[in-house]
Formats: C-alpha cells, structure tokens, sequence
C-alpha cells in the first residue's frame, strides 16, 4: 500500500503539488509504471507502423489508435496524480470543511488525518480484482479554495486514477457552490451514464 509518510502540508499548499517523504517501494512502484506505460506506448507506435495497408487494415489502425489513446491519457493520469487541483468557493472555511466532512460521512469514506488544513476520504474500490485497493481523496483547505487529488493504492501496483477524479471533482464543486447545503443519493457510476432520474 502507498504511505504518504511526513507529508509537508504548507509546502504541498504553496506549490500546488504532493510532497512527502517517497518510501523505496513506493519508488519502485512509480518507475514500475512508467516502464509499463512506455513499453505499451512503444508497441502500440510500433503496431501502427507495422499495419499493411489492405481491406482489413482499418480495424487494426482502430484497435491500436484506441489502445495508444488510452494509454497516453493513463500516462498523463500518472504523470499528473501528485499535482494538486484547485476548487475556489464563496463560503467560510469552516463550512466548507464541514460540507465536506458530511460529504465523507454520508457516503461512507473513511475519514482519516483531520487536521487544520487537510482531509482524507479514503474508500474501497470495488474491482473485479482480489487485491486490497483503496482510492484516496486528499483535500488541503485554504481560505477561499481547496486543493485536491485523488491517488489509488493497491497491494502491488498503485496504479494512476482514471475518470472518478472527474466524477469527484464534480461532487466537491457542486457542494461547495450549493446556497443551501443538501446532500442527496450519491449515483454510481451506471446512474451518471444512463441519467438515471434520482
């Protein structure tokens, strides 16, 4: 699992970026990716170039530009995981942090290392997987903004989050935005694709 061991949290405020004490595995794991994300780049380049124009060849042009797609946006999802992500707001910042705080509560994050500035919302992930992984909201509150990200960690490999920080970030902004704080049935992922009503 990933440790964000001493995690300097002005520093991490004023650069807009993680920064903490990085662990050897935790090295290991982020070299691991990059090779495994430069090796799939590489062949689907290659794979491109290898296609023999013919009346099948446009499937394979798709097959490998969708593969290539997918893994330069994980690639950039990587790249960019310790970068912070800034939401401003109008309200206080107490109330922000309680808005946010109920967030976890009534969609039942794990809510760990409150301290005057910082909040983490730690849940389960539910993969078709047998590895314990967790996601990780990390949220540094300002004066008049929060600053954001989401991580993945997983028993062997942390690898990068791809479209629930969209999902999140929207959630944090619509709460944080609301004149009336009301919170209401959190969708799942298939309800926010299908537009399901409630």
């Amino acid at each position: 699992m990933r440790s964000l061991k001493n995690l300097k949290i002005t520093k991490s405020i004023e650069s807009k970026r993680l920064i903490y004490n990085e662990s050897i595995l935790d090295k290991i794991d982020r070299y691991t990716n990059y090779l495994i994300f430069g090796a799939l780049i590489y062949f689907s380049i290659v794979g491109l170039y290898k296609i023999t124009p013919s009346a099948n060849s446009d499937f394979e042009y798709i097959i490998y530009s969708i593969v290539l797609v997918f893994v330069l946006y994980s690639s950039y999802c990587l790249f960019t995981e310790k970068r912070l992500k800034e939401i401003s707001f109008n309200i206080h910042k107490e109330e922000a942090k309680r808005r946010i705080l109920e967030y976890g509560k009534k969609y039942h994050y794990r809510i760990s290392n409150i301290s005057n500035n910082l909040i983490y919302l730690n849940e389960p992930i539910n993969s078709f997987s047998f590895l314990d992984e967790e996601r990780t909201i990390i949220i540094f509150c300002k004066d008049q903004s929060v600053l954001y990200t989401v991580i993945k960690s997983g028993m062997r490999i942390n690898a990068p989050v791809l479209f629930s920080q969209h999902i999140i970030r929207k959630d944090i902004r619509k709460i944080l935005h609301q004149e009336k704080f009301t919170l209401t049935r959190k969708k799942s992922y298939f309800d926010r694709f299908f537009n399901d009503p409630s």
